[in-house]
């Protein structure tokens, strides 16, 4: 006698992983007027047999060695096997109570030796979906997210693709419908951060962003700033532009970051343009004498070709343009 249907279902597919079956809800029933009370029928994984959702004349067309093309039968398969084991749960009483009942208690198929690739038993619950969740945001790589939830329940059976999959659904949860770059966008204003972008016929072909906190750190510190560009950060093989500067006590602290679309002097214009716009006016190490715009005193870099173009344009045209 079980107080709940889930607690008649739980203890179900808990004996079957224990004796590496899986139980699934073949059929279920909530009752109706008169006398019929709610059931469930339960079965093993392999019960029934496979039914075709295309006619039995679908062939794949394939060249044999002679390069002749002929038409031969699709190759398919499943593990239905038309066990016949059965389980059935009825509600008794007034009340939640439910009994289980052994209809057929046989199974037609040698019994497997691991559970690992059977993709029902291997599901997550929901408190291995959160801590899922809760580890990606964290950067977790998916190897430890595994062995972590493998180390809490010895039971479990999940493999590396599960936990793919539940990533992605997570992910496309998250996004809502919206795009990469409008799903970018929108978790840089959540955050409260600093975001300047322009744009070629809708397509952005630059992206600013920085922190309010890394602008006071910066304005304190404006003395020397190393500028570099990295590589192979994203799918679109955009260059990103990191900045960081130096404190007083030679400790690095990141300045901005920048994604462009190529590694030209125009881009990198309008990367410092607007660097110069989001800190103004505190960033004030020394002024040129002739345009009258602020600079830090010291500025590294290992691109020697761009940046000396790009600081005399910077000079001669301050503001970012979009």
């Amino acid at each position: 006698i079980f107080n709940s249907r889930d607690a008649l279902l739980r203890w179900a597919r808990e004996q079957g992983k224990l004796n590496n079956i899986v139980i699934v809800i073949k059929r279920s029933d909530y009752g109706g007027e008169g006398k019929r009370r709610p059931r469930v029928i339960l079965a093993c994984e392999r019960n029934s047999n496979y039914k075709s959702c295309k006619s039995s004349e679908t062939t794949d067309i394939r060249s044999d060695a002679n390069s002749d093309m002929k038409k031969c039968a699709r190759d398919t398969g499943t593990k239905k096997c038309g066990c016949p084991f059965l389980l059935k749960g009825v509600n008794i009483g007034d009340g939640d109570d439910w009994k289980l009942e052994v209809v057929c208690g046989v199974h037609n198929h040698p019994i497997s030796e691991y559970l690992q690739g059977h993709s029902f038993v291997g599901r997550l619950t929901e408190e291995e979906n959160a801590l899922l969740v809760d580890m990606s945001k964290s950067l977790v790589k998916p190897r430890d997210i595994l062995v972590t939830i493998k180390d809490r329940d010895a039971m479990n059976v999940s493999t590396m693709k599960t936990i793919y999959n539940a990533r992605i659904r997570n992910r496309t949860k998250e996004f809502a419908g919206r795009t990469q770059m409008q799903q970018l966008l929108t978790k840089l204003s959540e955050h409260n951060y600093i975001e300047w972008h322009r744009t070629s016929s809708d397509i952005v072909t630059d992206l600013f962003w920085t922190h309010p906190t890394n602008i006071d750190i910066v304005r304190a510190f404006p003395h020397v700033l190393i500028m570099d560009c990295t590589y192979k950060t994203n799918r679109y093989r955009f260059p990103l532009l990191q900045i960081v500067g130096v404190t007083s006590t030679n400790m690095t602290f990141s300045v901005t970051y920048v994604y462009m679309n190529a590694e030209k002097e125009d881009n990198y214009t309008w990367a410092l343009a607007t660097l110069r716009r989001t800190t103004t006016p505190c960033m004030c190490s020394y002024t040129h004498a002739s345009s009258k715009v602020m600079y830090p005193a010291i500025c590294f870099t290992l691109d020697l070709e761009a940046w000396p173009n790009c600081l005399y344009n910077h000079a001669k045209h301050p503001e970012p343009h979009e």
